[in-house]
């Protein structure tokens, strides 16, 4: 009887995909590289992109995709002040090709979730993903990204 609870404890834990994103939490500075610039605010570290009037912010990390066919990626951001023509989302192969996104960002300096369901792994086995913060003014904050595969039917 007491295995069974264990196993039935467990089970929701095993389910749980891993993020495929080494440090989505932005905890630290070594995966990530590109215009990279981190903030604590309310006891939360968090990436913080600024804008530039004349050309984009950029950060990248490599995701391993190996047997993957969809992905399924999210992140949180936020912002008070942006002025500009959004986020790109961007993956890229090894083979140069491309998928990208644009997300439009609401600056009203509260917090948004935004996912992408992501269905052009091509049989890649890594891909370069990165969060472009478009021309503009002011800045975004950037958290919790999370790339896992996507759960089949």
């Amino acid at each position: 009887m007491k295995r069974t609870l264990l196993i039935v404890a467990l089970a929701p834990t095993l389910c749980l995909a891993e993020n495929l994103v080494k440090d989505g939490t932005m905890d630290t500075a070594t995966v990530w590289s590109g215009d990279r610039k981190f903030e604590t605010i309310d006891d939360n570290r968090v990436l913080v992109l600024e804008s530039k009037r004349n050309r984009n912010a950029k950060v990248a990390t490599d995701v391993k995709t190996r047997d993957l066919h969809d992905l399924v990626i999210t992140f949180r951001y936020k912002s008070a002040d942006f002025e500009g023509r959004g986020i790109q989302l961007l993956c890229t192969r090894p083979d140069s090709s491309y998928v990208y996104q644009n997300v439009n960002v609401r600056a009203d300096d509260k917090w948004h979730e935004h996912t992408w369901n992501f269905s052009e792994v091509r049989d890649a086995r890594s891909l370069e993903f990165s969060i472009e913060l478009l021309e503009g003014s002011g800045s975004v904050l950037i958290d919790d990204v999370v790339i896992i595969p996507r759960p089949t039917d």
